[in-house]
C-alpha cells in the first residue's frame, strides 16, 4: 500500500470515528432536549469529508459487478464455441455452419487480396439473407450465427444500470420470454372420489422494445472551420453523455413501451415494497425489514441503491443494539457497506421525504434487463442548413429497458402504511 493510500485510509478511518463519536453525541443531547446546532453542524462537516471518498468507492462497486458480468459473457462464449454442433437441423444443417464458420475464420485472418473467392461468396450469401431495412449499423452481418449472438457491440457505460443489469443485443424489435402469470393447486382426494381438474397454471410472454433515442443539433460551418479543437468530437461525446444520461433516468422512473421509454424500477408493477415505519424519514428498522424482506437467493448478488444525500441519512443510522448499519470498507480495498452489502449510487433515485422511495436494494443482474438493437450512430448533414451556414449532427440509438423478475428488487417508502 503506498504512502498516499495509507493516508486517505487513515484520514478515512478518523473520520468515520468522529462521525460515530459526534452522532452519538449528538442523538443523547436530542433525547435530552438539549440544544444541537453545534453538534448538527460538526456531523455534517465530518460527512461532508466522507462525500469526498464516496467516489472511490462506487468505483470499488461497479468494478466488482462489471468484472463479474465480463466473466460471465466469456464463460457463455467458451460454453458456446466448445459445442460440438453450432448449427440446426440435423446433420447437413451442422455441416452447413461449420463450413459457414471457417470460412469466416479464414476470411478474418487474410488479408483482403488474398481472400478465397468461395469464401467471400458464401459470406455474401450469409449476408444477403440477413440484412433488413434501413438497419445499417448492425455489426458482425457476415459472421456466423453463434458468434453473432455473442459478441457485443462497444457501449459506453455510463449509467450505474448498465455496470448492475442484465444487457442484451437483439435482433429484432423487442426482447420476449415467456413468464408464468398464475400457479396451478393441488387438492387431496378419498381412494374413489373423482379427480377433477385442479387449478391450471397460466404462462404469458413478457416483452421489453427497444425504440428509438434521437439528438439533433446544429453547428455553424464557420465554428467548425475556426475552432481549435475537433468540435465533432465533442458533439459526439456530449451526445453519449446525455443518452447516457437519459438511460439512466428511464431506469429509475421511466414509464415503459407506451411513451416509448425503459421501464423504471420504482414504478414498474410487481415490485414490493416495505415502509419505514416514519412519516418522513428513513430508519434502521424499515431498511433492516428491506433487507430481510429480500429471498436469500437474491441477497447474494444484491446491492442497495439509492443517491448521495440518503447515503449521509444512512450513516447515521443505528440498530436496536445501537450498531452502525453503515460501514467503512476502504481500510480493506472493500467498499463501504450497510448491513454488510454494497450501494451504488444512482444520482436519478429520489431524496427522503414522505411518500417517496429514496431506496431500492435486490439483485439487478436478475431483476433488470436492458435490450441494445442498434448502436448509435451519429449522422452529420451539411445539405438542410446550407443556405443558413449551418451543419445539421443527428445522432439515434435504439435501446430499451424493463424489470424482467420482480421478485428479485425491492422498495424502501418513506411512511408508516
Amino acid at each position: 500500500m503506498s504512502d498516499d493510500t495509507k493516508k486517505a485510509v487513515q484520514e478515512v478511518m478518523e473520520a468515520v470515528t468522529q462521525l460515530r463519536e459526534n452522532n452519538d453525541k449528538l442523538l443523547a443531547a436530542k433525547a435530552d432536549g438539549k440544544a444541537v446546532g453545534d453538534l448538527t453542524a460538526k456531523v455534517e462537516k465530518i460527512s461532508d469529508k466522507l462525500d469526498q471518498y464516496e467516489n472511490t468507492n462506487q468505483q470499488i462497486v461497479l468494478a466488482q459487478k462489471t468484472q463479474q458480468a465480463q466473466q460471465e459473457q466469456l464463460d457463455r462464449l467458451e460454453t458456446l464455441l466448445n459445442r460440438a454442433a453450432v448449427g440446426g437441423g440435423g446433420a447437413k444443417g451442422e455441416d452447413d455452419a461449420q463450413k459457414l464458420r471457417a470460412a469466416f475464420d479464414r476470411v478474418m485472418r487474410t488479408r483482403h487480396e488474398n481472400r478465397a473467392p468461395e469464401d467471400v461468396s458464401l459470406l455474401k450469401q450469409h449476408m444477403a439473407a440477413l440484412v433488413k431495412g434501413d438497419d445499417a449499423s448492425a455489426g458482425y452481418l457476415l459472421a456466423p450465427p453463434d458468434l453473432e449472438r455473442a459478441i457485443l457491440k462497444d457501449i459506453i457505460e455510463m449509467s450505474p444500470i448498465r455496470a448492475l443489469a442484465t444487457v442484451r443485443t437483439i435482433g429484432a424489435h423487442s426482447y420476449k420470454w415467456p413468464k408464468r402469470i398464475g400457479t396451478g393447486s393441488a387438492t387431496r382426494v378419498g381412494e374413489v372420489q373423482p379427480r377433477p381438474n385442479s387449478t391450471d397454471p397460466r404462462y404469458g410472454m413478457g416483452e421489453i422494445l427497444a425504440p428509438e433515442m434521437f439528438a439533433r443539433h446544429e453547428v455553424s460551418q464557420q465554428m467548425l472551420e475556426d475552432s481549435g479543437y475537433d468540435l465533432m468530437a465533442e458533439l459526439r461525446e456530449e451526445v453519449s453523455e446525455q443518452m447516457a444520461v437519459k438511460e439512466g433516468i428511464e431506469s429509475v422512473s421511466g414509464t415503459g413501451n407506451a411513451n416509448h421509454q425503459m421501464e423504471g424500477f420504482l414504478v414498474a408493477s410487481g415490485i414490493g415494497e416495505v415502509v419505514s415505519g416514519h412519516a418522513s424519514q428513513i430508519t434502521a428498522d424499515g431498511l433492516l425489514n428491506l433487507f430481510y424482506e429480500l429471498k436469500t437467493v437474491y441477497t447474494r448478488s444484491a446491492v442497495w441503491a439509492m443517491n448521495r444525500r440518503t447515503i449521509r441519512d444512512i450513516r447515521k443510522l443505528k440498530d436496536n443494539q445501537g450498531q452502525y448499519l453503515w460501514v467503512a470498507g476502504i481500510a480493506n480495498a472493500a467498499p463501504n457497506t450497510i448491513n454488510g452489502t454494497a450501494y451504488v449510487e444512482f444520482p436519478d433515485m429520489p431524496d427522503v421525504g414522505a411518500g417517496a422511495y429514496p431506496v431500492a436494494f435486490g439483485d439487478f443482474k436478475r431483476a433488470y434487463t436492458i435490450v441494445d438493437r442498434v448502436g448509435l450512430g451519429f449522422m452529420p448533414d451539411y445539405i438542410t442548413g446550407a443556405d443558413d451556414g449551418l451543419v445539421v449532427y443527428r445522432a439515434r440509438k435504439r435501446v430499451g429497458g424493463g424489470v424482467k423478475k420482480s421478485e428479485a428488487l425491492k422498495k424502501l417508502k418513506i411512511g408508516t402504511a
